[in-house]
């Protein structure tokens, strides 16, 4: 079965608001921090996000609903999640580097409409 690739990454877009949503008081936080990683990820790029996200113990949102991207980037191993070595063998081929950095653009932006319909 095909997926169509942009119905996917409104749905992650919409999946990370949903997650946000159940963080009761911690909600504000997340929510402000769509437009920050989105920052990191436009300024400094991929590896930067991932590192950021980590850093900032918000990975179990920013990048635990990622995993359905995984289908559409094609490298050498196979990755069932975004850890260190996926983000390291992504860095090895250009095409799908930026193939990713492209998705996870779309899904922050799509997040930040999300969550501006969200209100609050």
């Amino acid at each position: 079965m095909a997926t169509n690739l942009d119905a996917m990454i409104n749905k992650i877009g919409f999946e990370i608001v949903e997650q946000i949503k159940k963080k009761g008081k911690d909600k504000t936080k997340y929510k402000n921090e769509i437009d920050k990683v989105l920052g990191v990820l436009s300024n400094d790029g991929v590896y930067a996000y991932y590192v950021y996200v980590k850093s900032k113990k918000i990975d179990d949102v920013f990048l635990s609903k990622l995993t359905e991207v995984l289908q559409f980037i094609s490298l050498k191993n196979s990755y069932k999640e975004l850890n260190q070595s996926f983000f390291e063998e992504l860095s090895r081929s250009l095409n799908s580097l930026l193939f990713f950095r492209e998705i996870l653009e779309k899904i922050l932006i799509y997040a930040r409409y999300h969550a501006k319909a969200m209100g609050e």
